[in-house]
């Protein structure tokens, strides 16, 4: 068994380790990324003639640590830490509960409402993730109070979510564009607005699917209306528009614009500083960034390449969109779509584009949006959030199963839309 076959094992079993033991995944690779280190062999800086395995004490681990995305880190804790001092004031909250307000007893607008506020706020900066721990425990309880169907709600919640979360400035926005621009693609807009394309079908196959468009308008409903924003959180918005005018406009480097954001508004006391630190989410800037230090071991041993060839033998111009969709799906239902399957499957795109003569392009939209098409399915971080949101009196085993069919159904229509060249 060659050293490119054990490298990409090595993946593999991170993952399980992750998945079965509930261990950061990003924790595990680092730990795996050293141990393999030291059956991979890299040229000796002070003399190119010795070959030293890349964790020896002569190579001082440099290259394992050069593994760790430094750029990508830096963008990903300035907009998380913007986004959480957002989320530690209630400012993100707030404004969901004034566009659930917006429907005025209309129960049929409740889920476009909705889905146009996940895609909007995850789009400006938070994400998919965040936007649905936020949005989802209310859009749940609004289905539970105006009697919808809690599917259509986390179904049109999740989507939109991931139509936003793939904008150029949201963190696995930032993510997919770094990993392309690693391979030599600019892919930021096309990405996003294909992500978008492929949401709105799915969030619209589920308001008619589900019923949606039947929903009646409650005449007799008075729902409270929401609170005006005080000075603080008038100040947050303010901010957040401010950093993403000069990010969009000015070109400003993505993670210096919101970290001078954070600044701004904790030297304002908006918001209370440790709360707003610990809100940051370490578990995934560790895992994605922990899993970029294994794939970069795995890149040099040769295992991309292994995996590269592997892929080819499956597909052929008419079919490779669609299969790497469903590889991606698949993978992601038991990993992190932004901190496994795509720093896993965008490095292959060169080869195979050089062994299929296919769109590198499309590839890397298959392989961002197939990792996405699953993320209804309870045992993903999205799906898991909703089942979380439901209401206790709704047959929890019932809504389980509904969501698992919803994640890895989603994974075969985006195959079909992929490849019908709807999206991609």
């Amino acid at each position: 068994m060659g050293i490119e076959l054990i490298s990409l094992l090595t993946l593999v079993v991170a993952i399980f380790i992750g998945f079965k033991r509930g261990v950061n995944t990003g924790l595990v690779s680092i730990a795996f990324a050293f141990l393999l280190g030291f059956f991979v062999y890299e040229p000796l800086a002070s003399n190119p003639d010795t070959m030293v395995a890349l964790s020896s004490a002569p190579a001082k681990a440099a290259t394992l640590i050069k593994g760790w995305p430094s750029s990508l880190f830096f963008m990903l804790l300035g907009m998380t830490l913007l986004f959480s001092i957002a989320r530690a004031n209630r400012t993100l909250e707030l404004l969901a509960r004034k566009a659930a307000y917006l429907s005025n007893g209309n129960k049929k607008l409740l889920p476009i409402i909705f889905f146009i506020l996940a895609t909007v706020l995850a789009a400006v900066g938070p994400g998919n993730i965040a936007v649905c721990a936020l949005v989802l425990p209310i859009a749940m309880a609004v289905a539970h109070e105006e009697k919808i169907s809690p599917l259509l709600m986390a179904g049109v919640t999740i989507a939109g979510s991931n139509a936003g979360g793939l904008s150029p400035i949201a963190p696995t926005g930032i993510i997919a564009v770094n990993l392309a621009s690693a391979i030599g693609y600019d892919v930021g807009t096309h990405v996003f607005i294909q992500m978008v394309i492929a949401q709105v079908i799915i969030a619209a196959v589920l308001y008619i699917g589900l019923g949606g468009y039947k929903l009646k308008k409650d005449a007799d409903a008075k729902a409270v209306k929401p609170a005006k924003f005080n000075t603080h959180q008038m100040m947050t918005i303010a901010v957040i528009g401010a950093v993403v005018l000069s990010i969009v406009f000015a070109k400003w480097n993505i993670g210096f614009a919101a970290f001078v954001g954070s600044f701004v508004l904790l030297f304002m006391k908006v918001a209370d500083e440790k709360q707003s630190i610990a809100g940051i989410p370490w578990s995934t800037l560790i895992l994605v960034c922990g899993v970029g230090v294994l794939v970069n071991v795995i890149k040099i041993a040769g295992g991309i390449d292994l995996l590269t060839d592997t892929l080819s033998v499956f597909m052929n111009q008419q079919t490779s969109g669609a299969i790497i969709t469903i590889i991606a799906g698949l993978m992601s239902s038991v990993s992190s779509a932004s901190g496994v399957v795509m720093p896993t499957l965008i490095p292959t795109v060169p080869g195979l584009v050089e062994n299929l003569g296919i769109d590198g392009k499309t590839l890397i939209t298959a392989v961002v949006l197939g990792s996405h098409f699953v993320t209804n399915s309870p045992i993903s971080t999205l799906g898991a959030l909703a089942m979380a949101s439901a209401d206790e009196e709704i047959d929890k085993t019932k809504f389980f199963n509904q969501l698992m069919i919803l994640g890895f159904g989603g994974v075969v229509f985006g195959a079909i839309l992929v490849f019908v060249g709807i999206v991609g």
